[in-house]
């Protein structure tokens, strides 16, 4: 039984996608990897769409109580694990507190990855115990609040999605005749309502939603399973039947409308105009003022306004340039996380 060099763990579909870039550098450089990820909607469908081996561990939970279970039976579904496959050097993650606890129990250094400083209730559990914060330039030195020295935390001038933006991925197979839907194509992504750390977000979404399939074709990708149903009886608005990226929508969208933080980011930096309306906005602000074509509006009204003045006069443009200015994360997660591997030795 060989333990893994560096074992990172998933809870979202962004860190799925994220993890896919990573593990090549990391096994072009010879170390071993041992990738898990907790059962939920998008985030173990996202690794299957990728291809990316991993060992399912734990659950998502909804109400309060829900999710203070599913995270100790995690923390001791990760116990099961190592003891089967082998106890691993370092953990790199994205926040999942069972994760960070059990290796900072198992005296496993942490690289903990984030761009969610609002998520206050993660933060107060995980800071403290990680060795190295990495995190965007944007956010200062936000963390040290929640009991992090601010020499653990560890910038770099750029966001998280540049770990993967201008990749290439495969056309899933419901995309091959999606050329023939009604144009214009706008890409629609709600808040995550059922997160802890989610805000009120002050617009209606289901009127947006509706409101925005009269002006074309929506491609709405759905946080949650329920939702599916009930979307999918709005006319004029496409759900994907199965696991689709950003990255491949972007030939088709003309316009992303939305609270998915990631997924407008995404649009933005690869040149589509895009709508923000999430109740955290830093990182918006940040792509704005590169230049990227981000706007913050969070009324209904005046977001259906501009959706229908971009729809008609703008076009994508090209963000090659402002790109080449930014930098990825993954150099300074591998530099962190070998940092960790030196103090194992």
């Amino acid at each position: 039984m060989s333990a893994s060099d560096v074992w990172l763990d998933t809870v979202t579909p962004k860190i799925s996608i994220a993890i896919n870039s990573i593990l090549p550098v990391l096994h072009k450089k010879g170390y071993s990897t041992l990738v898990t990820a907790k059962k939920q909607t998008q985030t173990t469908d996202m690794l299957d769409a990728l291809r990316v081996p991993y060992k399912t561990v734990g659950i998502y939970g909804t109400t309060l109580k829900e999710k203070l279970v599913v995270e100790q039976k995690r923390t001791l579904e990760f116990l099961d694990l190592f003891d089967k496959v082998g106890y691993p050097k370092v953990l790199w993650t994205h926040g999942d507190i069972s994760a960070i606890r059990t290796a900072f129990g198992l005296k496993i250094p942490i690289v903990y990855a984030n761009d969610t400083v609002f998520a206050y209730a993660v933060a107060k559990l995980a800071c403290p115990l990680v060795d190295y914060l990495v995190a965007p330039k944007c956010f200062g030195k936000s963390w040290s609040k929640f009991g992090i020295s601010k020499s653990q935390i560890i910038h770099y001038d750029g966001l998280e999605e540049l770990a993967y933006v201008g990749t290439e991925f495969e056309k899933p197979k419901c995309l091959k005749n999606f050329a023939n839907q009604k144009k214009p194509v706008i890409l629609f992504r709600d808040a995550e309502y059922q997160a802890v750390y989610c805000k009120d977000v002050k617009v209606d979404s289901e009127k947006l939603l509706q409101e925005l399939a009269k002006l074309g074709t929506v491609i709405c990708l759905p946080r949650y399973e329920e939702e599916k149903v009930k979307l999918e009886k709005i006319s004029n608005v496409w759900v994907p039947p199965e696991p689709v990226l950003t990255a491949q929508l972007i030939p088709y969208v003309d316009l992303m409308v939305g609270s998915g933080g990631t997924t407008c980011r995404e649009t933005a930096l690869c040149g589509v105009p895009t709508i923000n309306f999430h109740f955290w906005d830093v990182q918006a602000k940040y792509l704005s003022k590169k230049e990227f074509p981000i706007q913050i509006i969070r009324n209904t009204k005046q977001i259906i306004t501009v959706a229908k003045k971009r729809l008609t006069k703008t076009q994508k443009i090209d963000t090659k340039k402002i790109l080449d200015k930014l930098e990825s994360p993954i150099p300074t997660w591998i530099k962190h996380i070998e940092q960790c591997l030196q103090k194992q030795r």
